[in-house]
């Protein structure tokens, strides 16, 4: 009788061992599936720029406007007023960054480049060509007082305008002929500023290519 049940839990110990065996590489897999599940958001929340143009980029917590005085601050994608920020890739491949959208659009006109030009989504963040968002105007308050918002999504767009009765779609030549009215503005006071012998002391100012201001 011995010698009949000694097979038996050889047979069951083999069993046992296997089961084991499979539920540590079952336990192994997951991990794996699991790390992998992780690096895959994570590529996806750093790269969604290459949605868009592979060739975008990110400010930094130091990144300054590139047509503004004073160091004025690009906020960063998280930070408030991030949703602002818009971006440039020039011609010969540069990117430039904006604190807002005046500055993005009297950047041509200032130096004299056409840039491909880009805007956050107000609600993913997400970079999306100008010319293809619908941009709302607002009454929030935006780095240089713009206060314009933009939308990959129309149908986002028409909610946010269903929310806020006071805002309202803009299209972007208006913004352009805005902005370029406010910079020869800014540069007839400039000029006459510095006839009198008279410091400037407003902040914005276009900038050279060179970096420095007119």
């Amino acid at each position: 009788m011995k010698k009949i049940w000694l097979p038996a839990l050889a047979v069951l110990l083999l069993l046992a061992a296997c089961g084991t065996e499979k539920a540590e590489v079952k336990k192994e897999e997951s991990k794996q599936d699991v790390a992998a599940n992780e690096a895959e958001a994570k590529d996806k929340s750093t790269q969604v720029a290459s949605l868009v143009d592979p060739r975008l980029q990110e400010p930094k917590e130091d990144t300054i406007c590139e047509m503004c005085v004073g160091e004025m601050k690009v906020y960063m994608k998280d930070e408030e007023m991030g949703e602002f920020t818009t971006q440039a890739i020039k011609e010969d491949g540069t990117i430039a960054f904006y604190d807002d959208i005046g500055c993005l659009v009297n950047a041509e006109v200032a130096n004299n480049e056409k840039n491909e030009k880009f805007v956050r989504d107000f609600n993913t963040k997400d970079w999306v060509k100008v010319d293809d968002a619908t941009i709302v105007k607002t009454d929030l308050k935006s780095p240089m007082n713009w206060g314009y918002v933009y939308f990959n999504d129309k149908a986002d767009a028409d909610k946010y305008i269903a929310d806020n009765p006071a805002a309202h779609v803009e299209e972007l030549q208006k913004i352009k002929d805005d902005a370029l009215e406010r910079r020869k503005k800014f540069m007839k006071e400039k000029a006459e500023k510095e006839a009198k012998g008279e410091s400037d002391s407003m902040h914005m100012e276009e900038k050279k290519p060179d970096g420095h201001g007119h």
